[in-house]
């Protein structure tokens, strides 16, 4: 599983790190930078609370192998379009959209499918591995691209995307000993949804956690659309450098999941999930008016690091906080929140039109740090040991 998530990566990184540097070849703006990632949000955001009811319902296994299949064919559609000189806007906005479609499926199965393989027990390390699998792509992939775009074609990079989402759903069918878990009663898919969504809102440690990732997502991880235009713009580094400042971000990440990966659990979590989140924040303010690429790199690096950290403690508390049945529906409302990250690249995008990236970075920054210091008093109490609220045995 570990492989499979690991060449989905390739995948994943390669189009975020070339699809807004393709919207600004193609318009040099800002704003069409942001919005292509914001098509991709507003999809994965649309549809990842049916996506959870199907994965409540349908094999996790199956319903992963068809998202890296739908997303393999359009990363091959656009390297068509691009070597035939027939790429425009508006194809690169409606195959974003139909990528975020696929991936509200696809991010949820991942998810819930993880916990069936490892155990509650394990799950911490689990997810740090995980987080692992997409640093170490982070890391090695951005360069990559940014040497590709700048010595050969882009529509290069996008074959790849195509054949690392082939390897990794080939891959999965060798994934044996894990049985989907049969539903003791039978309801129908509106009976799920309404169910899944009253649990979120009723279970205050499920809706704590919640929140805190969605804050996160809109407006912390929504930098990652601007950094093309701060590449460009800012640093005046290009493509390569673009590559870099993703590799700097993931280095950051990989340092925080290998410690993590190593630990089944640790002590004071709560205060440690919400240390990393107001880092996250203050650094990412750091990253926004620095106007050198080294220093950039490393403010980039150590805000990634806060973050990954307080994700992977986010992401364990919130999965062993409920019941087995109801995980996908619970997961795809934080699936939600990974749309609504890129939905914001509308708004970032125009904000970094009018007043400049740093800007718009900033102003998402701040509002991550203010929330992290309002979360401190009391975060004991908000975010108690959530074995004392799971639901339902394993």
């Amino acid at each position: 599983m570990w492989l499979v998530i690991l060449f989905d990566e390739i995948g994943v990184i390669s189009y975020f790190t070339v699809s807004g540097w393709l919207a600004l070849t193609l318009t040099d703006s800002p704003f069409w930078v942001g919005a292509v990632a914001g098509m991709s949000g507003l999809a994965l955001a649309t549809a990842s609370l049916i996506a959870g009811v199907i994965v409540d319902r349908l094999d996790k296994r199956k319903l992963i192998i068809a998202g890296q299949m739908v997303q393999m064919f359009f990363s091959f559609t656009l390297a068509f379009l691009i070597f035939t000189g027939n790429i425009a806007l508006w194809h690169i906005l409606v195959i974003a959209f139909l990528r975020g479609l696929a991936a509200s499926v696809k991010i949820t199965a991942t998810h819930t499918l993880i916990l069936d393989i490892v155990g509650r027990s394990n799950l911490l390390a689990a997810n740090a591995a995980t987080i692992a699998a997409f640093t170490i792509m982070g890391i090695i992939m951005p360069p990559i691209v940014g040497l590709v775009v700048e010595k050969a074609d882009i529509g290069w990079m996008y074959i790849v995307m195509g054949c690392a989402g082939l390897t990794a759903a080939s891959l999965l069918f060798f994934l044996r000993g894990v049985e989907s878990r049969k539903r003791a009663e039978r309801t129908s898919p509106l009976q799920d949804l309404g169910a899944g969504i009253r649990f979120v809102i009723t279970t205050p440690i499920v809706r704590s956690l919640i929140l805190l990732g969605l804050v996160g997502e809109i407006f912390g991880w929504g930098h990652e659309a601007m950094l093309p235009v701060m590449a460009r713009d800012v640093l005046e580094v290009g493509p390569t450098g673009l590559g870099y400042l993703y590799s700097a971000g993931s280095v950051g990440a990989l340092i925080a999941s290998l410690i993590l990966s190593a630990r089944s659990n640790i002590n004071n979590k709560e205060r440690l999930m919400i240390a990393g989140y107001i880092g996250m924040g203050v650094f990412l303010l750091l990253f926004a008016w620095s106007p050198w690429l080294v220093t950039s790199l490393i403010l980039l690096g150590i805000s990634h690091f806060m973050g990954a950290g307080s994700f992977a403690i986010l992401e364990t508390t919130l999965q062993t906080s409920v019941p087995d049945d109801m995980r996908g529906r619970v997961l795809s409302v934080q699936a939600f929140g990974f749309g609504l990250s890129n939905v914001t690249g509308f708004q970032t995008g125009a904000v970094a039109a009018w007043l400049g990236a740093p800007v718009a970075i900033a102003i998402g920054a701040g509002i991550v740090t203010a929330n992290g210091f309002r979360l401190l008093r009391g975060v004991s109490l908000r975010f108690r040991d959530p074995q004392a609220n799971v639901l339902a045995e394993e």
